[in-house]
């Protein structure tokens, strides 16, 4: 029998460029409780797999996350699966946010003392906290929480408001943020703070090339809400052909490819395909397609402190020259000028 996928497949659908060389943007320590949720990891966790390179690569180039535990025995999942620790509690002080993981609450599993200390040292540290699935009840017990609004499950507001009075429980929102401490009830809303902490570290250009691999944009409306992430051309359609087209480009940031080739990919002509973007967007797909590259260099610009030419390669553009032409048509300032500016006004 015949071998589908050699050698020479995987390296013909392997990325085509090198990563960019830079610090990822967003970086996440995760501490799960025994019996946590797989669920809410999963989502959590694949969304900034997906958001962290082009296509689903899985290089950490934009995200880097890390289950941590002060040793590396397997944390048990309440489905019984085991995941294995790949950092230790030490390395808190590199991430941007420390994530308490929680599971079911009559486990009889008792949360460890490492996870109260880490928890302790993120906060004499400012690493600023996140409680998913359960995660706040562990901090609620802290007393982390006190005065706080939290995000909780409809089904655990009663538990919650009997053991932490102080707590101000909210069962609508997917994501809520009080004085630095950000929660979220789990589930697939799990996928509302990974888009929330996406966009702001990363940019909407990742966020939305997310949604568009889960396909979250064209059958589930629900998960709009989650995110302030809206499309480049201020509608919405619903063309299958087009909507595949923009999932590839968005999956493409960096990597260079022919319009003829994603038209082909999407079932279409380029004839065909440039027909389809006229009548939905009045412009060309090479023209859409610099427009979410030119919205992820302007996000980077204004929110990094990378150089125009590392920009102008993680975004697509064969030189800072190229960039800065484009840039200065598109928004009327130069990349450099509107740095500038955004630093005097202190918008960085």
């Amino acid at each position: 029998m015949d071998r589908v996928f050699t050698n020479e497949v995987r390296e013909e659908l392997g990325p085509q460029r090198p990563a960019p060389a830079m610090q990822p943007s967003l970086r996440i320590g995760i501490l799960a409780v025994p019996d946590f949720t797989l669920m809410s990891f999963s989502c959590f966790v694949e969304y900034l797999r997906l958001a962290a390179d082009e296509r689903d690569f899985s290089r950490k180039i934009y995200c880097d996350w890390s289950l941590l535990s002060n040793s590396t025995d397997p944390i048990r999942a309440s489905c019984g699966f085991e995941m294995v620790p790949t950092a230790g509690v030490d390395t808190l002080s590199s991430y941007d946010y420390l994530l308490v993981h929680g599971g079911i609450l009559h486990s009889r599993e008792r949360t460890p003392d490492y996870v109260y200390q880490t928890i302790d040292r993120a906060v004499q540290e400012k690493v600023p906290l996140v409680g998913l699935c359960t995660g706040q009840f562990v901090l609620a017990e802290m007393g982390l929480l006190d005065g706080r609004k939290c995000a909780v499950h409809f089904s655990q507001e009663p538990a919650m408001n009997k053991l932490f009075p102080k707590v101000e429980t909210d069962t609508e929102s997917p994501v809520v943020e009080d004085r630095g401490v950000i929660t979220c009830p789990g589930g697939l809303a799990a996928i509302s703070l990974a888009t929330r902490l996406v966009s702001e570290h990363c940019g909407t250009a990742r966020a939305e090339k997310v949604m568009h691999y889960f396909m979250a944009d064209r059958h589930e409306s629900n998960f709009r809400k989650y995110s302030d992430v809206q499309s480049l051309s201020g509608g919405y359609c619903q063309d299958k052909r087009v909507l595949n087209a923009i999932a590839i480009m968005r999956q493409q940031m960096y990597e260079r490819n022919d319009i003829a080739d994603i038209a082909d990919q999407v079932g279409s002509s380029k004839r065909g395909l440039t027909r389809l973007f006229h009548l939905h967007f009045d412009k060309a797909p090479m023209e859409y397609w610099r427009d979410i590259r030119l919205s992820a260099a302007h996000w980077q610009i204004v929110n990094s402190g990378r150089s125009i030419t590392e920009i102008a390669y993680e975004c697509g553009f064969t030189d800072s020259s190229h960039l800065i032409r484009w840039f200065k048509k598109k928004y009327g300032v130069t990349p450099s000028a509107l740095r500038k500016a955004n630093v005097r006004v202190g918008a960085r």
